[in-house]
């Protein structure tokens, strides 16, 4: 599950929110805008929610939004009005480029709350992904999307496999007849798409992206960069983050693709020669 971190001080609304997201999220509680930041850079937040008079009574926290966006750009960032919003609030709050609001007592019903969530989330990483992908099979595509979302896991192939209810060995067997990675690479993929979507984050180093994804050291980091993109997490920075890197993706299954067709019409030409003699 994507992580999501909160900063909702009043009980009911957060319940509200709870309710509405059900068991689709880690839901890390926040209870200051320091908290909140500390969670941002050592987690691999995907999806923050906050009431922006967190801490005050009238005023919204203008300051610490400003902080967010611009040293967490690759967090999505809703809004949830706790608190009745002046018309100058709302137009100052507008010009954050924020990813969605949601007003209390009015769209927090689980299901207009869930919604609205989603709407937010679908500018994000995992419908880049998904609209990359294509075309694919159910298992193939929510094995690639689950790679990603719960990156932060560390989940094993078998882990991957029983997930999607399937047996590991069938799992296996489906990615390699759309052209994918085997289970564990397709895992490091996810990761490396996370990683790369945290490095866009302009203050962020690679040691703190690796402690965030929980990777054995910074050096595992790298070398995992080398492996599979032959790059350093700095030039993954500079050459578009994560689009970057799910374009490499993209191309590594093109690439098996052709292998795969060529093989096929090896095959089928020494058969021909064969029944020809």
């Amino acid at each position: 599950m994507p992580l999501l971190a909160t900063l909702v001080p009043n009980p009911p609304r957060l319940m509200r929110l709870r309710a509405a997201i059900g068991e689709r999220y880690d839901v890390l509680t926040c209870e200051s805008w320091t908290q909140l930041m500390d969670t941002c850079e050592r987690k691999a937040v995907a999806t923050a929610i906050i009431d922006p008079y967190a801490g005050s009574t009238d005023q919204v926290a203008f300051d610490e939004l400003r902080l967010i966006r611009r040293r967490f750009p690759s967090v999505t960032v809703i809004i949830y009005l706790a608190s009745p919003a002046t018309p100058q609030h709302l137009f100052e709050l507008g010009r954050f480029g924020l990813d969605g609001l949601v007003a209390a007592d009015h769209d927090d019903q689980p299901r207009r709350f869930q919604a609205l969530i989603d709407q937010a989330e679908a500018r994000g990483l995992t419908d880049t992904l998904r609209r990359a992908i294509g075309d694919v099979k159910p298992t193939v595509r929510d094995a690639t999307l689950l790679a990603t979302t719960r990156a932060h896991q560390r989940l094993s192939s078998a882990s991957l496999a029983r997930i999607l209810g399937v047996r590991r060995k069938v799992l296996a067997e489906r990615l390699q007849q759309a052209g994918f990675p085997s289970p564990q690479p397709l895992l490091a993929w996810g990761r490396l798409i996370v990683a790369a979507r945290m490095l866009e984050d302009p203050e962020r180093s690679a040691d703190s992206v690796a402690a965030a994804l929980e990777f054995p050291s910074g050096s595992a980091f790298r070398n995992m960069c080398q492996r599979y993109l032959g790059a350093a997490p700095g030039d993954i920075r500079t050459r578009g983050g994560a689009g970057y890197v799910i374009a490499a993706f993209l191309a590594q299954i093109e690439n098996a693709a052709r292998e795969a067709a060529v093989a096929e019409l090896e095959v089928a030409e020494a058969e021909l020669l064969a029944k020809s003699a």
